[in-house]
């Protein structure tokens, strides 16, 4: 019971970015597709995908351990490719900068969600 808060706290971020990232995926698309990324939308659609279906599993205790590992796997192309804070100017290297530290702590939650299975 007590870890359940945590995974829904983290359940929240990947549900909300994830139903955001569907309603309008192009931004997305366009960060990642100037990185070369191969069929930038529909990989931006299909992660968004499966940070709100394994978001919500893990909200729900779910497969808690399978859906925060699952999440952990999509947060990392995610960091790195959408927030390439090491490409970017001025202010916009210090948002992507700030983005790409949240999403290290982030990870690091579930993380340790996968790895204290109950």
């Amino acid at each position: 019971m007590r870890l359940h808060v945590a995974e829904l706290l983290l359940a929240v971020i990947f549900v909300a970015g994830g139903f955001s990232t569907l309603r309008d995926p192009k931004p997305r698309a366009a960060q990642i597709a100037r990185l070369g990324f191969p069929l930038a939308d529909l990989a931006v659609r299909v992660n968004a995908m499966l940070m709100v279906v394994a978001g919500i599993a893990l909200a729900v205790n779910y497969r808690a351990t399978g859906a925060s590992a699952l999440l952990a796997m999509l947060l990392i192309p995610t960091t790195v490719f959408g927030h390439a804070f090491w490409l970017e100017k001025g202010h916009n290297r210090q948002v992507h900068l700030s983005h790409f530290i949240k999403n290290l702590g982030v990870l690091a939650g579930l993380l340790l969600l996968t790895l204290a299975a109950d």
